[in-house]
């Protein structure tokens, strides 16, 4: 009888080894993954470079002990395979740490901090003139407003973007107003797109369902280039008026560098290149990475309780079951991290490689990539608005952009404004605040208002910050990739590693308070 059980024992093990065998889940990359299951730490490294962080206005060994919280509670705990942090004062680097297995020099995918390049671009768009002389290109453009204004916020994009319709309409087929160049800005345009990656698959409206659904079983044309994707966005309803809502969506943003791309006449990663990232130094920053930097590309690691929302928009039923085994088994097992999703080189959306040449649909709301020592001079151009040379300083961006972005418009982003925003008590709610899947976390920022492209700090004391952390400014990327700048201050700061979800730690709310708590 004994060896009857045994026996049964272990033909119900060998079935269950074929069974995950065939869903894809192979012995390399379970034995590759166990290790972690128990929480094994990395091998941590740390470099670190200070600049007198008195003489600045900022506490050496607070900051200090930021780092060192970070590295022990992040990066040797094996959460994260490493980061670089980085403190800005008045366009001076104070402090940089690069922990774990990332330097300044490693590649990260910036994922929707790209929003933020994009409005940039827009925002120019809506300046008279460029610092250069030149103008926005009139002759593309009959419908300006004014010529000596160019385009305006409160300019239509069916008057921009020749491909969007100029007839709005809902789920119902009732009229809407217009869209304008400031809904595209401040995520309140009302598109119906979304994926379980942003917001909970019980939150969405009729049809978003519709709309993955049609994804899943392939349905869905492939947009060849940026044109034809918001051509076929355009054919689909809106789920509130342009203006009503703020919803977190990455179409506003498409929509806004087609708008560059007509008016200037370039495609977005070119407008980009030469009006945004060469003239802020940021040489190894785009769209498009130079082969040359492929040896310091890293993998876009996975914390295995997104992937049931990754696997929800995957199409094929195989597809989404083994992603969905593979994150049940990983959070059986402790696991912090899945490493072989998306291995160093691969490309931020499409299966190619990041330097891949032939590509040409830019994703403007999560297709920019760059090295974290590029991503530092932004914040130094950003905290202080000038490019600090050899020859002295030079401004980069208007104090129209800097304002713009600093400056909230929105009111205050809790339902009802904040579409079906969930409740919360940090700047950006993180997987154990999630409660229920009929709410949208990412629309929740309390004591947070919109600016023309990022999240402000409005009112500090909601979500536990100092008080001089008011009109900070902030966003961050899908693989933990997160800054702020303060220009009251003139402070800025940023953490960037590249875990997928970046709701999974509350680095956002540990940056933004540990460095304003270093404020002398």
């Amino acid at each position: 009888m004994l060896l009857i059980n045994a026996n049964k024992g272990k033909a119900a093990l060998a079935a269950g080894v074929v069974f995950l065998t065939f869903l894809g889940v192979s012995r390399l990359s379970l034995a590759a993954a166990l290790p972690r299951f128990r929480g094994r730490p990395a091998l941590a490294s740390r470099r670190c470079e200070w600049n007198d962080p008195e003489a600045h206005g900022l506490s050496s060994s607070k900051l200090a002990e930021l780092a060192a919280d970070f590295e022990k509670r992040y990066i040797r705990a094996g959460l994260l395979k490493g980061a670089v942090v980085a403190i800005v004062k008045s366009g001076k680097v104070i402090a940089l740490w690069e922990l774990g297995n990332y330097t300044s020099n490693t590649v990260f995918k910036l994922y929707s901090i790209s929003k933020v390049f994009t409005a940039i671009a827009g925002l120019q768009l809506c300046e008279a003139e460029r610092a250069d002389g030149e103008r926005v290109r009139e002759s593309k453009m009959p419908s300006f407003p004014a010529k000596e204004l160019g385009i305006s916020l409160d300019t239509p994009i069916s008057q921009i973007v020749p491909e969007w319709p100029m007839d709005l309409c809902d789920e119902s087929g009732a009229k809407m107003p217009p869209l304008l160049l400031r809904h595209c800005l401040t995520h309140t345009g009302g598109f119906s797109k979304t994926l379980p990656t942003v917001h909970p698959v019980g939150s969405f409206r009729p049809v978003e369902l519709e709309r993955l659904r049609s994804q899943v079983c392939g349905a869905t044309k492939a947009a060849r280039n940026l044109k034809e994707a918001v051509e076929l966005e355009g054919k689909h309803p809106h789920i509130f008026a342009p203006g009503q809502h703020f919803n977190y969506c990455g179409v506003g943003s498409q929509l806004v560098a087609r708008a560059v791309e007509e008016a200037t006449g370039m495609n977005i990663a070119e407008y980009m290149d030469k009006r945004i990232f060469k003239p802020a130094g940021m040489e190894s920053t785009g769209f498009v990475l130079d082969e040359a930097l492929s040896g310091n590309c890293v993998s876009t690691d996975y914390h295995p309780w997104v992937l049931p929302a990754v696997a929800a928009a995957l199409p094929g039923r195989w597809n989404r079951m083994r992603l969905r085994l593979r994150g049940f088994l990983g959070q059986l097992c402790g696991c912090p991290l899945i490493d072989d999703i998306k291995p160093a080189g691969s490309a931020v959306v499409l299966p190619t490689k990041l330097w891949d040449r032939s590509l040409s649909l830019f994703h403007p709301d999560a297709g920019v990539i760059g090295t974290g020592s590029d991503f530092v001079k932004w914040l130094q151009v950003m905290s202080s608005g000038k490019l600090m040379g050899a020859t002295g300083a030079k401004e980069v961006f208007s104090q129209f952009v800097l304002d713009s972005l600093s400056t909230p418009t929105t009111p205050e982003l809790q339902a009802p404004f904040a579409f079906d925003a969930s409740p919360s008590r940090r700047m950006f709610p993180v997987r154990g605040d999630l409660r229920g899947g009929r709410q949208r976390p990412f629309n929740s920022f309390p004591g947070q208002r919109f600016s023309l492209g990022a999240c402000v700090v409005t009112d500090p004391g909601k979500v536990g910050l100092p008080r001089r952390a008011e009109g900070a400014w902030h966003w961050m990327g899908f693989a933990s990739t997160y800054f702020f700048v303060n220009r009251r201050e003139e402070l800025s700061a940023c953490f960037l590693t590249q875990l997928i979800s970046h709701r999974t730690y509350p680095l956002l709310d540990e940056l933004v308070k540990g460095v304003h708590e270093s404020l002398l």
